[in-house]
C-alpha cells in the first residue's frame, strides 16, 4: 500500500505532519479530513523512494540507514514515556519527534497515525520489518496482552544496546588489521611501481648479471608499473562478482556459509550472538520453538539457520531439546549439559543466560587476544615484504667493486 507524506491543519489552525497509508491520494485525503485534518500537501514518498536510487543509497550511511544504537534510543524513549503514564499515540509522536533518523521517524508517524485508528501497536510495527524485526514484534503482542509494554520495550532496548557493543567489540579486529595491510600495501606498490624502476637503471650500468632476488624484485616492480590499474580494477571486479554470487547463488552462498561456520573464531562469534538472542527470548515469554527459529537469523549465516530450523522442527515432534542441538555439531558440551538441566529443572531461561554470559566473557577475552596479535602479525608480515625490497636492492650494491670489474 503507497505510504504518503502529509502536511495539514486541524481546525485550530494548528499545523500537522506526518505520514499516512492510503489506496490513493484522494483515500488518503478522506481519512485525514475524518481526522480533523485539512491537507495542505500530499506527498507520494512509496514512489519517490523508487525514482531515488542513488539518494536511498547515500541514506543508508547518512539518516536513513538503521544501527542499533538508534533502535536501542527509539525503543528506551518509548518505554521510558509509556513508562510515565502518557498515551501509546502521545508516546509515538514524542519518538517520532525526538529522533534525528528519517526513517524511524516516519515509521513511528505512521504507525501512530494507525494506533490512532484503533490497530493494535503491534500490527502497525508489523508493518516495518526492516525497523521492527518478527521476533520484537511477537514479544510486543504478548506485551499487549499482559499489559507489560513498558517491560518488554526495555528489554528490546538493553538487546540493541548489547548488539551495538557487540558489534563494536568486533570492528577492531576487523578494520585495525585490514588498515595496517592496506596501508603496507600502498606503500610496497609504490616503492615497486615507482623507485624499483628508477634503480633498474643504476643496476644496468654494472652491465653484470644481477642476484636473482634482485631481478625478482625488479621484473615485480616493472609489471606493477605496467599493470597496477588492471589488477586493482580486477580484484574489485571479483568481489563484485563474488558479492552477486553470493546473493544470487544459493548453492555458493551455501558453500561460502558451510566454510565460514568451519572457521573456530566465526563459529564462536555464531553461538555467542544465538544464545545470547534465545536467552532473551525465552526471558519475554516467547515459546522455544519459535524463539530458536527467531533467535537463528541473528546469525547471518544460510546454513547455520537451516540446522537450527531443523532443531526447532525436532523439538516440535517431541526430541529432546539437548539431542536436537547436539545433533547440529555447532555447540560445546557444556552448552549442551545447560540444556538438559535447564530442561531437567523447568528453568532452561535461566541456564540459556547463564551460559550466554559465559560465552559472551569468553568471546570478550578472545577478540582482545586477537587484537592484540593483529598488530604485530600486520606489521611482521609488512616489515619482511620491506626487508625483501631492501635486500634486493643492497645486496647488488655491497658487491658493487666486483660488479664493475
Amino acid at each position: 500500500m503507497p505510504t504518503f507524506k502529509y502536511t495539514a491543519y486541524d481546525i485550530k489552525s494548528r499545523k500537522k505532519e506526518g505520514t499516512i497509508e492510503a489506496q490513493s491520494k484522494d483515500a488518503a485525503t478522506i481519512i485525514l479530513k475524518k481526522r480533523g485534518l485539512f491537507p495542505q500537501r500530499l506527498e507520494n514518498i512509496s514512489s519517490t523512494k523508487k525514482q531515488n536510487l542513488t539518494g536511498s543509497f547515500l541514506s543508508k550511511y547518512t539518516t536513513g540507514g538503521i544501527s542499533q544504537k538508534n533502535r536501542a534510543d527509539m525503543f528506551f524513549q518509548l518505554a521510558t514515556l509509556i513508562d510515565t503514564g502518557i498515551t501509546l499515540t502521545e508516546a509515538l509522536e514524542i519518538t517520532a519527534e525526538q529522533s534525528d533518523n528519517n526513517k524511524i521517524k516516519n515509521a513511528l508517524k505512521s504507525v501512530k497515525d494507525r494506533v490512532s485508528e484503533g490497530v493494535k501497536l503491534s500490527a502497525a510495527l508489523s508493518k516495518y520489518e526492516d525497523i521492527f524485526s518478527t521476533a520484537y514484534v511477537r514479544m510486543i503482542e504478548i506485551a499487549e496482552k499482559t499489559g507489560k509494554l513498558s517491560d518488554i520495550l526495555f528489554k528490546i532496548a538493553s538487546q540493541e544496546e548489547n548488539k551495538s557493543s557487540f558489534n563494536q567489540r568486533i570492528a577492531p579486529v576487523i578494520l585495525y588489521p585490514a588498515f595496517i595491510l592496506t596501508l603496507g600495501l600502498g606503500i610496497v606498490s609504490f616503492l615497486l611501481a615507482y623507485v624499483v624502476p628508477k634503480m633498474e637503471k643504476i643496476f644496468e650500468s654494472f652491465h653484470r648479471k644481477l642476484p636473482f632476488i634482485t631481478r625478482l624484485l625488479i621484473a615485480s616492480g616493472i609489471f606493477l608499473k605496467h599493470y597496477f590499474v588492471l589488477i586493482i580494477a580486477a580484484i574489485l571486479i571479483l568481489i563484485v562478482i563474488l558479492r552477486l554470487l553470493y546473493k544470487k547463488n544459493s548453492s555458493f552462498k551455501k558453500a561460502t556459509d558451510k566454510i565460514l561456520l568451519s572457521i573456530p573464531i566465526y563459529r564462536k562469534i555464531a553461538t555467542s550472538q544465538f544464545t545470547s538472542a534465545l536467552a532473551f527470548q525465552l526471558n519475554a515469554d516467547i515459546q522455544l520453538v519459535e524463539a530458536v527459529k527467531n533467535s537463528a537469523y541473528v546469525v547471518k549465516n544460510s546454513v547455520f539457520i537451516d540446522l537450527l530450523e531443523e532443531v526447532a522442527q525436532k523439538i516440535n515432534t517431541g526430541v529432546a531439546i539437548d539431542t536436537a542441538f547436539k545433533e547440529t555439531n555447532l555447540f560445546d558440551s557444556m552448552f549442551i549439559a545447560s540444556l538438559a538441566m535447564g530442561t531437567k529443572t523447568g528453568r532452561l531461561p535461566d541456564f540459556i543466560e547463564r551460559i550466554s554470559g559465559y560465552y559472551d566473557r569468553k568471546l570478550s577475552a578472545l577478540l582482545k587476544t586477537t587484537v592484540a596479535l593483529a598488530e604485530p602479525v600486520a606489521i611482521l608480515l609488512l616489515g619482511l615484504v620491506v626487508g625483501f625490497i631492501v635486500m634486493s636492492i643492497m645486496v647488488p650494491l655491497f658487491n658493487i667493486n666486483q660488479l664493475v670489474k
